[in-house]
């Protein structure tokens, strides 16, 4: 996948990535402060919200970076499989890494899953059309 493609691709994941935890805390559908990492980390805790924001876009880009490597690596796999096994357990690393135990896992966690396991098929997905459409002609 050229650079400027996984650049972009990512980057447009990431910010849709972003924007749906947004939408999740706004509308009170996790129960968790998405900032909440700057605060535990000690990451500028007097910054302004939208600068925690940006940073956070940053690291879900960085994020999405390295899993869509992972992604290019099992590319030949069913996407929908790969999807579904990885979107499972980035959720389960993200429970963990919220709460540091599984006892807050329920019925509140399912709209996180769902997000995450809809970005997951769309960057697999993804990874597939371009590895069979795009790229498919110039090796040829």
């Amino acid at each position: 996948m050229k650079g400027t493609h996984f650049l972009w691709i990512s980057s447009a994941h990431a910010f849709v990535l972003t924007c749906m935890i947004g939408f999740l805390h706004v509308f009170n559908f996790i129960s968790w402060h998405p900032l909440n990492w700057t605060k535990r980390l000690l990451f500028y805790p007097t910054a302004p919200k939208e600068l925690k924001w940006v940073f956070t876009f940053v690291l879900i880009f960085i994020a999405i970076s390295v899993f869509m490597c992972i992604l290019l690596i099992v590319k030949k796999f069913p996407a929908i499989y790969t999807s579904i096994v990885s979107g499972f357990a980035l959720w389960v690393l993200l429970e963990w890494l919220i709460y540091m135990d599984f006892k807050h896992v329920g019925w509140h966690s399912i709209p996180i899953l769902t997000v995450i396991l809809l970005i997951t098929r769309a960057l697999a997905e993804t990874i597939v059309y371009y590895d069979r459409t795009v790229y498919d002609d110039k090796r040829k």
